[in-house]
């Protein structure tokens, strides 16, 4: 079956603001150079949630429990693998029941 268009519709005229920090600048700050916040607070929880994550090159990785380092991506570039997944080869595949 050849699709004759993308089941993603796409939104024309949106602009995209990129923000300049992500939520995993300062964990990425902490375990390159061992930069935490000043408030004690923000620095006690960046280093319990660091512990939960690893740095491999300049890529930043999550640690999984039971499974491989799960890789850590930004808004941008998660939202274009999650239209790739759904619009692929099972991107109209219905699951275990078939419609009527």
């Amino acid at each position: 079956m050849i699709k004759e268009q993308s089941a993603i519709e796409e939104t024309k005229g949106v602009q995209v603001m990129q923000e300049d920090r992500s939520w995993k600048a300062e964990l990425v700050r902490y375990l390159k150079d061992a930069i935490i916040p000043d408030d004690p607070i923000a620095a006690k929880r960046i280093k319990f949630k660091a512990a939960r994550f690893t740095m491999i090159g300049d890529e930043l990785y999550k640690i999984a429990i039971n499974g491989p380092l799960l890789k850590c991506l930004d808004k941008e570039r998660a939202e274009y693998v999650l239209k790739e997944i759904h619009e692929g080869s099972c991107g109209n595949h219905s699951g275990g029941r078939s419609l009527a």
